[in-house]
């Protein structure tokens, strides 16, 4: 599979948007009598993080990042 050469920037954003999303997912998922089923969350909820924690391997200092959300 190709690499994509994305920008510094362009990290944060994505990673700060997947963050965001991820928040979101676990208000939905702790919120009682929620509509979405719960495999769905769980699943969005794995890609989500699968992805962050790529990043973050990749790119170290999005830890001090996870720490401030």
């Amino acid at each position: 599979m190709p690499l994509i050469d994305f920008s510094e920037h362009d990290v944060l954003l994505i990673y700060g948007h997947f963050m965001k999303k991820i928040k979101k997912l676990e208000l939905i998922q702790s919120t009682p009598g929620n509509p979405i089923h719960p495999d769905n969350i769980k699943e969005e909820l794995e890609l989500f993080s699968s992805i962050t924690g790529k990043l973050e391997e990749n790119n170290p200092q999005l830890l001090k990042l996870r720490e401030l959300m």
